[in-house]
């Protein structure tokens, strides 16, 4: 009975445990992770934090990535749970996945806009930010800040 019950309990606690090593998903890198390698075949992520509810949130632009190299397999918005008129409605992650066609190497192209700062849509993702202070866009060097900014990504498939 208690080898039944410790099964039951461990076996999901590692499913959960594995996922973040990329065994039961794809790789996940987020913003602070802009070189990446990758063998092909493989599937990975770029995890990057959003709030469309407050008008936050990245989109990805062209130049797009090389087709031959990695192509595009989807995009998830995960936004946690919140009050609109307290805290914005929650923060969020959106996370643009990949999968690594073949050796070579690409940029992904992605641009932070945040608080209405630039307004691609899904429809139109190379709309340039609108503010004018903060054209050109500049490439950034740390984590998202308050103006609008590109994150580049280098990705190298083996």
């Amino acid at each position: 009975m208690r080898s039944r019950l410790a099964a039951a309990v461990f076996l999901p606690l590692a499913a959960v445990a594995l996922t973040g090593c990329g065994l039961f998903g794809p790789e996940a890198y987020e913003v602070d992770e802009r070189s990446i390698e990758v063998d092909a075949g493989d599937e990975f992520a770029l995890s990057v934090p959003a709030n469309p509810a407050m008008a936050q949130d990245f989109y990805l632009v062209s130049p797009h990535p090389d087709s031959a190299v990695v192509r595009r397999t989807g995009e998830v918005e995960e936004t946690e749970a919140g009050d609109p008129g307290v805290d914005g409605g929650g923060d969020g992650t959106r996370t643009f996945e990949f999968k690594a066609v073949k050796a070579g190497t690409t940029k992904i192209k992605l641009i932070h806009c945040p608080l209405k700062s630039c307004f691609p849509t899904r429809d139109n993702p190379d709309a340039l930010p609108t503010a004018a202070p903060t054209r050109p866009v500049p490439t950034a060097t740390s984590s998202p800040g308050t103006n609008p900014e590109y994150f580049i990504y280098t990705v190298t498939v083996r």
